[in-house]
């Protein structure tokens, strides 16, 4: 008598199914995390240079007038090495700016930090409060990917701009 017994497994076919399926599934979900991860970051962004805005505007009302002094939003910590937020050695972290609003914020936000042109300009990042030669203050913001610049209350939107991995926009504070 013959052995007739049944063979079991998987075809070559229905293994290249199941391998394309699990790719497209990864795919799916790496794109999703990348972006949920740029999300978050300007989010976290957004949020503090939205508490910078608040207290500025406190120190405002208690002095008349905005700070002098040039600074990136965070603390000395914030902007790891050089403590720029701008490719410009002016535009760090200012002390003088911390002591200043020291009374109004504590802890000091901190945006994110992740690079939004590692190309042309790799030290834009973060977030900045600057003092025009005309007397002007503007906040500069950095955000990844290829976001609309977000409405921020106390804030009104200037212009914008774009780097390799992201976008910067920048607001006056009237």
């Amino acid at each position: 008598m013959g052995d007739y017994r049944q063979k079991t497994g998987f075809t070559i076919v229905e293994l290249l199914i199941v391998i394309v399926v699990i790719a497209i599934l990864a795919a799916i979900t790496i794109v999703a995390y990348n972006g949920i991860q740029e999300q978050t970051k300007n989010t976290k962004t957004i949020n503090a240079v939205a508490s910078w805005v608040k207290a500025l505007r406190l120190y405002e009302a208690d002095n008349g007038s905005f700070p002098t002094q040039n600074s990136c939003l965070g603390n000395t910590n914030t902007y790891d090495g050089n403590g720029q937020c701008w490719d410009s050695s002016t535009w760090v972290v200012n002390n003088s700016f911390l002591s200043a609003m020291s009374e109004y914020i504590s802890p000091y936000p901190e945006p994110d930090t992740s690079q939004i042109d590692s190309i042309n300009h790799p030290d834009r990042r973060g977030g900045f409060y600057h003092r025009s030669s005309g007397g002007i203050y503007y906040i500069w913001v950095t955000l990844l990917g290829n976001p609309s610049c977000p409405a921020i209350a106390g804030l009104v939107f200037n212009s914008q701009g774009s780097g390799t991995e992201g976008k910067y926009c920048r607001y006056t504070l009237e």
